[in-house]
């Protein structure tokens, strides 16, 4: 691989830097890394490697066509970058079993680290996962759709908008744009953007995102702040700007010191592809100092009755609040409501909690997130379709039916549910919305 002019150079001074290894390393093949549901147990992990900072992470002999994977689609599996799953470690060191938090995602597209945000809750506290450009909003949104917890915000906001949230988050996830030089080896065209002026820029940005944010942390509060960059000025540095120009305590990680192959350094940890299997990453975790009171809710949410008609689809309906919004009527978990109010006040938000559905007449017109959600009852009508019969429902076609009862059911694999389908008398209509449809030929 032939890397820019003064790269090599540019980081010959980095902590952990071995330059004769790293030039091997990006010759070798790209790992390719899965992060399973954990309540959506489909995928098979016997006999597959484990990622060593991440109990749900795991290595794949070689890349499939996830298009055609119908389980994907149904949530089971995000395929995720290892190196950065390695926020899970950081927050079970500080946190322990403590999962009653208020965690935001400041730069969250595509999901990865939102989705793994929102399997470690559980369900727990509040997910806020942020994204400032709008077509990644979108896809950030369709994947926790797909990840199916009710304890989320997706929004649409420059990080100064959460300065209005001030002392809300126990939790500011900080993977911050950078100059990327830890992702070459995944992606070679990226090298044509290097340069130590474009490292520079970057270096400056992520500085103001992070002053932008940083009121929105509570006293006390935990930074988790990462890039996918090599350089110092853009990794170390930073860490060394918030613990004195925002007045914050560096912390270690117990869990990752243990493991010899993360590089240790004054700021926090080094993930080189020649030491660890993954790419490029930086993690640095901060504790915020200075006093301050914390966030206190003055608003409140009216919320409106459940329909029994969505009532008896639920699992748990006593443990959820229904609220007409501008997205639709949502179900949000009543134990995470605190704060929800100022959250509609001052974000421009795409999802909220779960789309349900909507009254038409006396019937109940469940909505698609409503069939990825982990909110339903076990009695809610399902069919189980075979690979083909799913890759068609997935293609958005209709299917005949060969089942027999009439109305609203899921349409399911391997008992993961991909949508809803309206079986008719002669066929089943397909609930799908065209924006998740596969395009790819299915080959069959």
């Amino acid at each position: 691989m032939q890397f820019p002019a003064g790269y090599l150079d540019h980081l010959k001074q980095a902590p952990g830097f071995d330059v004769e290894s790293f030039q091997s390393a990006h010759s070798d093949k790209v790992p390719v890394s899965v992060r399973i549901h954990p309540r959506k147990p489909a995928f098979k992990t016997e006999n597959l490697e484990q990622v060593k900072w991440c109990k749900e992470g795991f290595y794949l002999p070689q890349r499939p066509d996830f298009t055609l994977d119908p389980i994907f689609h149904a949530g089971a599996y995000y395929v995720q970058e290892a190196s950065s799953m390695s926020i899970q470690k950081a927050l079970e060191d500080q946190f322990g079993s403590e999962r009653n938090l208020r965690i935001l995602d400041l730069c969250a597209a595509p999901g990865g680290k939102s989705t793994l945000l929102a399997s470690w809750l559980n369900g727990n506290g509040l997910l806020v996962a942020n994204e400032v450009i709008k077509p990644r909003a979108s896809i950030l949104k369709e994947n926790l759709d797909r990840w199916g917890f009710t304890n989320v915000v997706v929004s649409n906001n420059d990080p100064r908008q959460f300065g209005k949230l001030e002392g809300f988050f126990d939790v500011i996830v900080v993977d911050a744009p950078c100059s990327g030089s830890g992702m070459f080896r995944k992606d070679p065209e990226a090298m044509k953007h290097w340069s130590e002026d474009a490292v520079a820029h970057c270096s400056a940005r992520q500085e103001r995102i992070l002053e932008d944010v940083w009121p929105a942390l509570k006293p006390g509060g935990l930074l988790l702040y990462s890039t996918c960059s090599y350089s110092e000025s853009e990794d170390e540095q930073i860490s060394q700007w918030i613990a004195e120009d925002l007045e914050a305590e560096i912390l270690k990680s117990v869990s990752l010191d243990e493991i010899p192959e993360i590089i240790k350094t004054s700021g926090g940890y080094r993930f080189y592809p020649n030491k660890t299997k993954g790419e490029g990453y930086y993690l640095s975790i901060l504790r915020k100092l200075e006093e301050g009171e914390d966030f206190e809710e003055r608003l409140k949410l009216k919320n409106m009755p459940l329909p029994d008609a969505l009532g008896d689809l639920l699992e748990a309906p006593d443990e959820y609040h229904m609220y007409e919004t501008h997205l639709g009527q949502i179900l949000f978990p009543k134990a995470s409501i605190e704060g929800l109010a100022s959250i509609m006040k001052h974000l421009h938000v795409l999802k909220v909690g779960t789309l349900a559905g909507e009254l038409k007449g006396k019937s109940f017109v469940p909505d698609h997130e409503l069939a990825m959600s982990l909110v339903l009852d076990v009695t809610v009508p399902r069919l189980e379709l075979s690979k083909e019969e799913a890759l068609r429902f997935l293609k958005k076609e209709a299917l005949p039916n060969r089942f027999g009862s009439q109305g609203w059911h899921l349409m399911q694999f391997e008992g993961l549910s991909l949508g809803w389908g309206n079986v008719l008398p002669n066929r089943i209509n397909n609930g799908l919305p065209k924006s998740w449809r596969i395009l790819k030929d299915i080959g069959v």
